[in-house]
């Protein structure tokens, strides 16, 4: 049936319901993909960054970045090159081919100025992240904003940290988010811009080889119609579409910290990729004692400063709070005395070596009783939560899911098993870490020993149905 239509006629079917279903049930097109050779160098490094920083797999076929649910509800766009007029790509992240945007020259080049305004890197190419909140929030409803927001965090910090592996970067959450959208809208409509990794450009003289693409044109709108609209319409338009003005990037850590103790060892910018290919996420833990510094050693790495343009803000004042809850004894007393305070702070309580209460917390969760620490991301929503000031809200939840992003680095270069935690009761959370109602806990992390089951394979072979 090209183009959703059969010319087969009804027979004795009543027109309107026989046209409805057929409707219900065509498929488009494949689009025609060919190979054409990419001999530009600033697109092939960026293009590599993409593969490395999201796509490419460790041991055991683990995708780069972890997802809840393994949707990853993002799109990524490329915007660059060394042409007059800007190229402007959109990466399949699942099916390893590459979409050129029919973008008109003007078009391509409002979009090119828009991300070139205070991006902080001269004659940069951009690494645009497109959050795509229906592909969660039709499955987790409502509460899948929140965690399309949080994937898109993940990926954001991933594609910073690899890009400062290979020479100077920079993430902008502050973007002028609505003209960028005129430009994208036309083929990825319903997509809220995230943020923007600004990379130097690759020079004419650094060794980049001549790559060739999966190249697939892209006439149509990439959208689910209705149903997308739908799930659209239950955001806040300024949470989608506000922001605040633009703020200088600084290199500072996405959770405040005090000053910290010695012996702190934070993400190098040469071990992001290695880290990355090694991270994984666990699948049960194991009862087995964890080595006592482990788990300081693995959240110490929060303290990594990472350019940004992030305002300076602490905790209570529209920031992000980290608890670490974990049960009398060495790993408590080596978080004592490793981690670095400010807005990270330690709770110790018999509960967190129970693992039947461990798993009520994490609502029936079994394969979480046995992990010797649990990590909270929690905002303060008095002074989160005001009117006009949504960047606020993506702030906070761009430090939460950077720090965790972090936290799985670290785990992954000390040995220590961790997992997101996606579903946690709330308040049972709040009463045993000591915190008050006023505090919104948005992330749950778990950390342990494996119990030898294998990592997730975070679900490398996501079943994107007919290609969307």
């Amino acid at each position: 049936m090209p183009g959703g239509t059969d010319p087969r006629p009804l027979g004795g079917l009543d027109d309107a319901f026989g046209a409805g279903w057929l409707r219900m049930i065509a498929l488009e097109p494949a689009p025609q993909e060919h190979m054409v050779p990419l001999r530009d160098a600033r697109l092939v490094r960026v293009l590599g960054l993409v593969e490395d920083a999201l796509r490419r797999t460790g041991d055991g076929s683990r995708r780069s970045v972890p997802s809840a649910g393994a949707l990853y509800p993002y799109d990524v766009v490329v915007v660059g090159g060394s042409g007059r007029r800007p190229q402007v790509l959109r990466p399949d992240l699942t099916r390893g081919i590459c979409a050129a945007l029919p973008l008109s020259g003007a078009a391509a080049a409002d979009l090119r100025a828009a991300l070139d305004e205070d991006g902080g890197i001269d004659g940069a190419d951009h690494v645009v992240l497109l959050a795509r909140p229906w592909l969660s929030m039709r499955k987790y409803g409502p509460r899948g904003h929140l965690y399309t927001q949080l994937d898109a965090g993940h990926a954001a910090t991933s594609l910073l940290g690899t890009a400062l592996g290979q020479g100077p970067a920079v993430l902008r959450l502050r973007v002028p988010r609505r003209r960028i959208s005129a430009c994208l809208d036309p083929f990825l409509p319903y997509r809220e811009v995230h943020s923007v990794v600004s990379v130097e450009a690759a020079r004419k003289d650094d060794q980049v080889r001549e790559t060739t693409v999966n190249l697939t044109s892209l006439p149509r709108r990439d959208v689910a119609e209705s149903m997308e609209r739908f799930c659209w319409s239950q955001i806040p338009e300024a949470l989608r579409d506000g922001g605040d003005r633009a703020l200088p990037v600084t290199s500072a850590p996405v959770v405040v910290v005090d000053d910290a103790p010695g012996g702190l060892r934070r993400i190098g910018r040469h071990e992001w990729r290695l880290l990355t290919r090694l991270r994984q996420s666990c699948k049960r833990f194991d009862q087995q004692e964890q080595p006592a510094d482990g788990v300081a050693a693995a959240l110490e790495v929060i303290t990594t400063a990472l350019p940004t343009d992030l305002p300076d803000v602490t905790g209570g004042d529209g920031g992000v709070r980290v608890s670490v809850l974990t049960g009398p004894g060495p790993i408590a007393d080596a978080c004592r005395r490793r981690l670095p305070g400010g807005d990270i702070r330690l709770a110790v309580s018999d509960a967190a070596n129970d693992p039947a209460v461990v798993t009520r917390l994490c609502l029936g969760q079994r394969h979480i009783g046995w992990a010797k620490a649990l990590v909270m991301f929690h905002l303060r929503t008095e002074r989160l939560l005001r009117a006009g000031r949504p960047q606020d809200v993506r702030d906070a939840l761009f430090r939460a899911s950077a720090a965790a992003h972090l936290i799985y680095l670290g785990a992954a270069r000390n040995g220590v098993a961790v997992t997101a935690v996606g579903g946690f009761d709330t308040r049972a959370l709040r009463s045993v870490a000591g915190i008050g109602d006023g505090e919104e806990a948005v992330y749950l992390m778990a950390l342990g020993v494996e119990a030898g089951t294998g990592g997730k394979l975070d679900r490398l072979a996501v079943a994107h149905a007919h290609g969307e």
